[in-house]
């Protein structure tokens, strides 16, 4: 049944959520109309009714790859969450001042398009590793985005942070006034190849890594799939190695073999060693002081709310305190949104032009089923930056939960249209 150009999920297609929940996605997570406008493109494609669809969907594995294709959401620009990169580059740094023999290896777990691996290069080159000490390893289960990451031209939405032309300059060439591709001496430095993380297979073997980087994929994953991915990071993790999460992403009971880095904003874990003691950043535990690395000129941050202590927060004695927001999300993970919320309010009355402050509080009201004041901040966030793509997911969920499709569209569209801007 068709409902503003999109097909109508009903009770009759339990099947698709049943399938979707086989994959190891959460359906809930993706938002119903997300997952409407991808079963139309899907019957579109093939030419399919909803019977033959789902006959050719269970007999057929490309299909099932493509259907989950058009349901995730990619959402990516250079150096998104500029902090990410800086703990990357300390690492590497360290990696560099130890006189390790090895090169410095990374994984981009749902690289999407490419730009995730190749700022992870670009930041290493800035650290001070030079082409054959770096490895990148790049995977997505979308054949259309590795397509796309390989040929390594973009512009528009892509560069999105004030400055990008410093490091631009350095490691792309210009094709005309609105088009870059990257130089031909960076792409030795990233390896792309089509894999789904929730088949399980994608572990190179033999190899370990020096950092994960699995930003904003955990969220659309069931916890027993969540599980699983995590332990499969920590499996080709080196001892100190970093996982980096992306800031909807939370591991929570999962955590177990992980510390929390303690820099703001980089929403990352590190690899604690078998007996090794339980300290809440790498930092605190490391023999010497790493470098300062170089780092993108074009990372330009916005402030982040000042660390406090405060009772439960996890930081062992002497440990730096985890900034408020950081904080927030750990409560929220655990399931402790009243923490959550009081903290989220502190970091607003210092910070009330910060997106991500709103987002975070969207997303606490929303699991906690208050769904007026969860579109209040959302709506906010989005006022502050209207491209932040999570709120536009929660904004759809929160709209088709109401049964208001044409508002979930909406926002679904609003997403899409941001994503193909870019292209």
């Amino acid at each position: 049944m068709r409902r503003g150009g999109c097909v109508r999920l009903s009770a009759g297609v339990d099947w698709l959520r049943e399938w979707l929940a086989a994959a190891g996605l959460e359906p809930r997570a993706l938002g119903e109309a997300a997952v409407e406008c991808a079963l139309k493109r899907r019957f579109e494609a093939t030419g399919c009714d909803e019977a033959a669809y789902r006959e050719k969907l269970s007999a057929d594995a490309e299909e099932g790859s493509c259907l989950m294709e058009a349901v995730l959401v990619p959402e990516t620009w250079f150096f998104r969450e500029p902090p990410a990169f800086e703990a990357l580059a300390e690492a590497a740094a360290r990696h560099l001042s130890d006189g390790r023999a090895t090169p410095f290896r990374v994984l981009s777990l749902g690289c999407s398009t490419g730009e995730e691996p190749w700022s992870i290069a670009i930041a290493l080159r800035e650290a001070g590793l030079s082409g054959p000490a770096i490895r990148v390893e790049a995977l997505d289960l979308s054949g259309k985005a590795i397509q796309t990451a390989r040929a390594g031209i973009y512009g528009g939405r892509s560069f999105r942070n004030g400055g990008d032309d410093a490091w631009r300059n350095r490691y792309f060439d210009a094709l005309d006034a609105r088009r870059y591709r990257v130089k031909d001496a960076l792409r030795r430095d990233v390896e792309f190849r089509l894999a789904n993380i929730a088949e399980g297979r994608w572990q190179a073997q033999g190899l370990s890594f020096d950092a994960v980087f699995c930003r904003n994929v955990l969220i659309y994953f069931r916890p027993e799939a969540k599980a699983r991915i995590v332990a499969q990071c920590r499996e080709v993790l080196a001892p100190g190695g970093l996982l980096v999460l992306g800031h909807a992403d939370g591991i929570g009971e999962f955590a177990e073999g992980f510390v929390r880095h303690g820099s703001a904003g980089a929403f990352s874990w590190i690899r604690r060693e078998a007996g090794a003691p339980l300290r809440s950043t790498a930092s605190a535990g490391s023999p010497r002081p790493a470098p300062k690395p170089s780092r993108p000129r074009a990372e330009r941050r916005r402030p982040h709310p000042e660390g406090l202590v405060r009772a439960g927060s996890g930081c062992a004695a002497g440990d730096p305190p985890l900034p408020p927001l950081v904080q927030a999300r750990a409560l929220a993970d655990r399931g402790d949104y009243a923490g959550a919320e009081r903290l989220c309010l502190d970091c607003l009355a210092k910070h009330p032009q910060d997106p991500e402050v709103h987002a975070l509080l969207g997303m606490v009201m929303a699991a906690s089923n208050r769904e007026d004041e969860a579109m209040k901040y959302f709506r906010r966030a989005l006022y502050l930056a209207p491209s932040h793509g999570e709120s536009l997911l929660h904004m759809a969920a929160l709209h088709e939960r109401r049964g208001d499709g044409e508002r979930a569209r909406h926002y679904l569209g609003r997403s899409s249209s941001q994503r193909e801007g870019r292209d």
